[in-house]
């Protein structure tokens, strides 16, 4: 009996119950899906008399889900008669059902529509200051004196200019400080935040995943976008981490180096425009008229930089017109430089360099960051990160010459040095790690999401 009820269902959208067909009989005739309009290959749900039938998928399609990651501006979408899921609120974004349902990650079955208001509704704790206390206002009302969750005990003030010509970087996300920012009132303490980093929600939501991201201060720690291990803040998401760069990435974005509009998508392997590299799981931004593809590593580029090499700020550029070949030269490395890659340059001294000898293999990770022990070499304290080598010592674990990116033990008494590659050679690993432990559905995950499509 309880196989009979499997094997028929009543649907919304038909007047007769459609029975389970595992084969199709009618050999040389092609049935099509009533829902998305494709041929009928697999076992379907059908009504016979009519020629109305569904695709599995089709016929189990849940009728609401909670919100979807490329129309975060909306919550509640229903199912529709011709199978799409489109917003209820007057706005015409339309998805396929198929396109919608795609990745468990990215909706959550609802049962009933105020389900929709408790998930994604306004909440108190979305706009959550990151700010704990403004201390001193300005005639204006602007903020000039505040105390900040990621810096307790000390004040911070607002400035719109280095007092003395420094290389100083925000804390929160790691790029030059520029335009307004806050500093740290305590003379020895060099914490600095631009101001629009220091006025972030502490709580949020985030198309990228469905759970609520956590502005978080830790340190140190792999962002999942754009692969790459970085200091400042991050934005907790479950499972993932994504430094501040990444996150303030809309999912739409207007690109000033390509004429189209590029949209976000997760099963985007394509080779990227700016880095000639393939995205992996995380998935890139897609032109949606042409071929042109960025990921988020060439996304979260700074678009100047200062570099000893040239005396003039050094800006990034997209696309090389110089064909001679000594000009494609990258004049830090002198190897040759793809004219159709991005890379830095000068315009008055036609200096240019790849961005990755421009800016070095960790270009957000802190100079002088504290790192926790990493047990693998038995260096039991913790050790501090530094952007250059001194005199360049020998690695202690692979005896080698260090010149680059090195990291030093934190206690005076210990002379331990090594390249930051040979202190933690597992970083792709946990790279890898990390990316299992989204994609890969645990088998609660799994039921989870079994239980929700059958209902």
């Amino acid at each position: 009996m309880e196989m009979e009820k499997k094997r028929e269902i009543n649907h919304p959208f038909h007047e007769h119950p459609l029975v389970f067909v595992e084969d199709q009989s009618n050999e040389g005739q092609k049935s099509y899906c009533s829902a998305c309009g494709d041929v009928i290959s697999d076992p379907c749900f059908s009504c016979a008399p009519c020629n109305y039938h569904l695709h599995n998928n089709c016929a189990l399609a849940p009728q609401t889900i909670s919100s979807h990651p490329l129309h975060p501006q909306h919550s509640g979408f229903s199912l529709r008669e011709r199978p799409r899921l489109d917003n209820r609120s007057g706005c015409s974004y339309i998805v396929h059902v198929n396109c919608a349902l795609e990745d468990y990650r990215f909706y959550e079955v609802v049962e009933r529509e105020s389900r929709c208001e408790e998930l994604y509704g306004s909440s108190s704790k979305s706009t959550q200051p990151s700010i704990t206390r403004v201390v001193e206002v300005s005639e204006d009302g602007e903020a000039t004196k505040i105390e900040h969750f990621s810096h307790e005990g000390h004040c911070m003030v607002l400035a719109d200019k280095m007092e003395e010509e420094t290389d100083r970087r925000c804390d929160g996300c790691m790029l030059p400080v520029s335009t307004l920012f806050y500093y740290c009132s305590e003379s020895e303490c060099h914490f600095y935040l631009h101001k629009n980093c220091a006025e972030l929600p502490r709580v949020k939501r985030h198309w990228i995943d469905r759970d609520t991201a956590t502005l978080n201060s830790r340190s140190f720690m792999w962002c999942f976008l754009c692969n790459r291990p970085c200091s400042g803040f991050f934005y907790e998401m479950g499972e993932l981490w994504v430094c501040l760069r990444c996150a303030e990435v809309p999912d739409v974005i207007e690109f000033q180096g390509h004429e189209h509009l590029l949209f976000y998508d997760f099963k985007c392997r394509e080779r990227c425009n700016g880095c000639g590299a393939y995205p992996s799981e995380e998935g890139a931004f897609k032109c949606g008229k042409c071929s042109f593809t960025l990921d988020f590593k060439c996304l979260s580029l700074p678009h100047s930089v200062v570099h000893k090499i040239d005396e003039h700020q050094l800006n990034l550029t997209y696309h090389d017109d110089n064909d001679y070949s000594k000009h494609l030269r990258c004049d830090i490395c002198e190897g040759k430089r793809d004219r159709s890659l991005w890379y830095y340059c000068c315009s008055i001294c036609d200096t240019s360099a790849h961005p990755d000898c421009i800016l070095g293999e960790f270009p957000f990770l802190k100079d002088g960051i504290i790192l926790p022990p990493y047990s693998r070499h038995g260096h039991r304290h913790d050790v501090r990160f530094h952007r250059k080598a001194e005199d360049y010592p020998n690695c202690s674990s692979c005896g080698q010459r260090c010149r680059r990116e090195i990291v030093k033990c934190a206690e005076s008494t210990c002379n331990y040095i090594a390249h930051f590659k040979c202190w933690w050679p597992g970083l792709s690993r946990f790279r890898v790690i990390q990316r299992i432990s989204h994609f890969v559905p645990t088998a609660s995950r799994a039921g989870k999401l079994s239980t929700r499509t059958s209902k």
